[in-house]
Order: structure tokens, then C-alpha cells, then sequence
């Protein structure tokens, strides 16, 4: 009866330690809009910055309007509910989160003017309207 309360006991702890370990193991990288990234929709002018233009040439993503970039702007004019604005704006901006959130490339202010000047929005209106959390905007 001793051995077999002992191998009990045993399997118990074994399948505990994988239960822990299953819960240790993290998940697939939350892919998100950095709160650094957002900022840059604060200092969006009509006129290109002199750091806009240097950094531009980094940036791998031509953001062009598109049929995506006119979804968010129709969706985020006058005012704009945090769902349909920024539900808009994950659809255009999540599939480059990677490049958006890299402050080195001048991505995330290509993208910001484009959104902001081209479609006529506030400057400011992401960081302010669409932020999930101290770590930005999840996708």
C-alpha cells in the first residue's frame, strides 16, 4: 500500500509541474501600436518636419492613400467613436506594427501625416482617442 500511495503522490506532483509549466510557457508576441508610436500623431503638421524627411528614407512602407487609409479617415472625421475610428485604424496599421513601432525609421510619422494631413484629421487624434492601455494600441 506504501508504494502505491508514494507513486501517487509522485504522479501528482508530475502533473502539476507540467500544469505549471504549461501556464510559464508565454504565448505568441501580442502584436500592438506602441503609445511612443501614437505620440507621433501629436506633431503632425501640413508641412513635412525636417526630422519627417530624414527619416522618411528608412521607412520600408510607402503609406499612400488607399482604399484602407480613406477607411480610416472617413471613420475618424467629425466626431469620431473610439470603436469605428480605431477598429479603422488597426485594420489600416496593425499589418505594419512592426515597422510603425521601430522610432529609428520615421515610419510611424510617414504614416501619421499621410492619415492626418492628407485626410484632414486633428493632430493628436490617435494618441488621445485610441490608446487600450499604457502600452498602446492592441491589434
Amino acid at each position: 500500500m506504501g508504494s502505491t500511495s508514494t507513486a501517487a503522490m509522485l504522479f501528482c506532483c508530475v502533473a502539476l509541474s507540467m500544469v505549471a509549466v504549461g501556464f510559464a510557457v508565454p504565448e505568441e508576441k501580442t502584436k500592438f501600436i506602441s503609445m511612443d508610436a501614437l505620440d507621433c500623431s501629436n506633431n503632425i503638421t501640413e508641412t513635412p518636419s525636417t526630422s519627417r524627411k530624414l527619416g522618411q528614407g528608412g521607412c520600408p512602407v510607402r503609406f499612400d492613400p488607399s482604399p484602407s487609409m480613406d477607411a480610416v479617415v472617413s471613420s475618424c472625421r467629425g466626431v469620431p467613436s473610439a470603436p469605428r475610428c480605431c477598429g479603422a485604424f488597426k485594420t489600416y496599421a496593425c499589418p505594419y506594427s512592426d515597422v510603425i513601432n521601430d522610432a529609428e525609421n520615421g515610419c510611424a510619422s510617414a504614416m501619421f501625416f499621410e492619415i492626418i494631413v492628407r485626410g484632414r484629421l486633428r493632430p493628436g487624434l490617435f494618441s488621445q482617442l485610441c490608446p487600450e492601455g499604457s502600452f498602446g494600441l492592441k491589434c
